[in-house]
């Protein structure tokens, strides 16, 4: 695993990715285990592989992807108790004070209340 982080830290390091005839010699490894480990990468999500000529050579240019997490998201200030506002995903352009949808849901929220 330390192998496989001391990768990642070489590709991450270069803003433009790293070719991979270059990147096993700065980890100091052998190409087949280099090619081994960015195929387990690859596979894994965390690096994307673009085929490239350098000096008439064919290699690969190593870049990471980054992993954004994904954002539980909120929607306590559309509710209230357990209903939704009737305006989150109306698309009928209409004056609130008017909004029929609306009137009978802060209605039905007065129920709610007695």
């Amino acid at each position: 695993m330390e192998l496989e982080d001391k990768i990642l830290k070489l590709i991450k390091s270069r803003k433009k990715g790293i070719l991979q005839n270059e990147l096993w010699k700065k980890a100091e490894i052998d190409r087949r285990k280099c090619s081994r480990i960015l195929e387990k990468l690859e596979k894994e999500g965390k690096i994307v592989r673009e085929e490239e000529t350098d000096k008439s050579v064919r290699t690969y240019r190593i870049k990471s992807v980054e992993i954004k997490e994904k954002k539980a998201k909120d929607f306590k200030l559309l509710m209230v108790r357990e209903l939704f506002d009737p305006c989150t995903g109306c698309s009928i352009e209409c004056v609130p004070e008017h909004c029929i949808m609306l009137k009978d849901w802060v209605f039905g929220l007065i129920d709610i209340e007695l």
